[in-house]
């Protein structure tokens, strides 16, 4: 007797159906429960199962099938020679041809051959996939790991010697771009590797439960997944030190910024200052220009004329900084009112001081 064992990814499930429909095999829908995989449909033959995100299908035919599929394993019923091995169920023999070939000398049991054989060989091949996927990252990173060394490092020399806040800038933002992609691939990395180690953990558990084959290759697994370790490890430095080099800079940054920020303020005060002086012999001189026009002020005595209108103008300029806070904060307050006030009575005094001297005169 043989049974032929084909695996397929969940997400081609329709697919598959679709095929064995055009095939002439018309599933029917069955429902059994085992520890670790369900039987959903079946028909003369052939059954499909689930175990976690893997379909797999039972067959005594060795069929061809279209749909792409994981990976084929033949299960055959013989009787033992020298070769077999016991295990829990009986004795095997394990070959490894174009696929697995696993001979067994034992009894039919639904238990082994639809939940534990099935659940077992998926977690062999999904070990055995992430594998070779992190095999493959490993390689490719540890290449970039070295690229990425050498561009931090003449970065680093770029924003150590400059203090131009654009530049910086620009030093930062690649900085950033090559820490973010690193870190994708690095959270990839790390992930699969997690996946590597839940598959063999489980394969541990299912191996227990057959006290059979695979011990070697769980050991290999273990192994190899230690030596990935020591990869996550050296890839999390290089991140670390991106990430640090990232640190620095933005405080250079944050420096240069400030030191900027001082300057500008201190040229911002110098021309507030000017802008002030300016004002204030603008409005000098256009006060007293309109003051000789409307009143007689050569009746009065030069140090009160210039005391009035040196007044006037400093309570004028005094009065625009209180008027721009008026139109900020959008109500009357006490400084606006007295400033008010101080200016109307500077006024009144002007018209009213040299018109006394005047009528006296």
């Amino acid at each position: 007797m043989e049974l032929n064992y084909t695996f397929f990814h969940s997400d081609d499930l329709d697919s598959l159906v679709q095929e064995l429909r055009n095939r002439g095999i018309v599933l029917r829908p069955v429902f059994k429960k085992f520890e670790f995989t369900e039987i959903f449909a079946g028909s003369d033959g052939l059954i499909l199962g689930k175990h976690e995100n893997v379909v797999f299908t039972v067959s005594e035919e060795d069929i061809d099938f279209r749909t792409e599929y994981l990976e084929k394993m033949k299960v055959v019923l013989t009787k033992a020679d020298d070769g077999f091995v016991e295990f829990r169920f009986g004795k095997y023999r394990i070959e490894e041809k174009e696929y697995i070939e696993l001979k067994l000398e034992t009894e039919f049991d639904e238990r082994l051959f639809h939940d534990l054989i099935p659940a077992q060989q998926i977690q062999y091949t999904k070990a055995r996939i992430f594998a070779e996927q992190l095999s493959l990252q490993a390689e490719v990173m540890s290449k970039e790991e070295t690229r990425i060394i050498k561009e931090v490092s003449i970065l680093s020399d770029r924003a150590t010697e400059c203090y131009d806040v654009s530049e910086l800038e620009k030093i930062l933002q690649e900085v950033s771009a090559i820490h973010m992609d690193f870190f994708r691939k690095f959270s990839q990395f790390k992930d699969v590797n997690e996946e590597l180690f839940s598959a063999v953990i489980k394969m541990e558990l299912l191996t227990d439960k057959i006290k059979g084959w695979y011990g070697e290759k769980i050991k290999e697994l273990r192994d190899y997944h230690q030596s990935l370790i020591y990869f996550e490890s050296k890839f999390e430095q290089t991140l670390n030190g991106v990430r640090d080099l990232f640190s620095l800079i933005s405080l250079q940054l944050d420096m240069n910024r400030n030191r900027e920020n001082i300057e500008l303020q201190k040229r911002t005060s110098s021309l507030q200052a000017a802008a002030v002086v300016i004002e204030f012999v603008a409005v000098l001189y256009y006060s007293l220009k309109v003051w000789e026009y409307f009143v007689p002020i050569e009746v009065m005595p030069k140090w009160l004329s210039f005391l009035l209108l040196t007044s006037f103008t400093v309570s004028v300029v005094a009065y625009t900084e209180v008027l721009a806070g008026l139109v900020r904060k959008r109500y009357i307050s006490t400084h606006f009112v007295i400033a008010t006030l101080l200016v109307v009575t500077i006024l009144i005094l002007m018209y009213a001081v040299p018109s006394i001297i005047f009528s006296k005169a």
